[in-house]
């Protein structure tokens, strides 16, 4: 039965990296650690840095891209990005790498893994986000949007896992010491995703499926992360239901490695088939 193995490597903008693997098949979405520390974090999972199958970039900013170009080339591992990122990553000359070109709204295979992009509202030159699939899992993965499009809806359109940024709280960056033009700049529809905005989509337009929510990139001068969980806990009582189960990521550490697996079909007390998720 197929599954998954996830762990955020890091989260913040001190550097982004998540790990998922299906057993056969491991990447890494974005890799915006030092090449070292990626490495690091990787082996305290028990996963050897040339054992990834391939590094896919959501946009260039530095924050999820740093270590990609020397992890690529020193593991000889496959760099995804679009033609936008990869033309503003930053390279090493004396260092090669396989860039395989992917667009948004299309598709690749990567093993046993088909992986979905999806245009973001964000700064940057073509940023995607991903939705990874094998059998009935999906994991859904988009960090760095200044707004819920449409566009990120469909995209994470029957995931039973997701990661999504809760950057900031709105009063906190509006009484910031950033300059103005920094609050501008995250707090715009190309931004970063605010803890009220978050709440609102979780609300209104999670899909029933998700059983996990990984809340990620929150910015150490303008959130905390309880201001960030009671968001996300009031939203989703608001919603009803049965509620995911929340994860906290960290800049400084990975997350515990979660495994996710296919959801069971099974018959309640009254004789009626239900999804059970783990």
């Amino acid at each position: 039965m197929p599954e998954f193995h996830i762990s955020v490597l890091g989260s913040g903008s001190s550097g982004n990296v998540t790990f998922i693997s299906d057993g056969s098949v491991r990447i890494l979405l974005d890799a915006g650690l030092a090449c070292r520390e990626i490495e690091r974090r990787l082996r305290t999972l028990g996963v050897a840095p040339h054992q990834i199958d391939g590094v896919l970039l959501s946009h260039e900013h530095s924050d999820h891209s740093k270590g990609a170009w020397r992890f690529c080339a020193k593991h000889a591992v496959r760099l995804y990005a679009t033609q936008g990122t990869y033309e503003k990553t930053h390279k090493l000359p004396d260092r090669e790498v396989e860039w395989v070109r992917v667009r948004s709204s299309s598709s690749v295979k990567i093993g046993r893994l088909t992986v979905d992009l999806f245009p973001t509202p964000h700064d940057a030159a073509d940023p995607v986000g991903f939705r990874v699939k094998r059998g009935k899992l999906a994991f859904g993965h988009v960090t760095d949007i200044g707004h819920i499009s449409d566009a990120v809806v469909d995209g994470l359109r029957g995931c039973s896992s997701i990661l999504i940024e809760a950057n900031h709280d709105v009063e906190m960056l509006r009484n910031s010491e950033y300059p103005a033009s920094l609050r501008a700049r995250v707090g715009s529809r190309f931004g970063h995703l605010s803890n009220e905005a978050l709440a609102r989509y979780l609300e209104y337009r999670l899909p029933e499926a998700v059983r996990h929510l990984f809340i990620a990139h929150l910015s150490k001068q303008n959130n905390h992360e309880r201001l960030a969980l009671d968001c996300c806990i009031g939203a989703l009582a608001r919603r009803g239901g049965r509620a995911p189960k929340i994860h906290l990521t960290y800049s400084d550490r990975p997350t515990p490695l979660l495994r996710l697996t296919e959801p069971k079909f099974v018959f309640d007390d009254h004789n009626q088939g239900v999804l059970v998720f783990s």
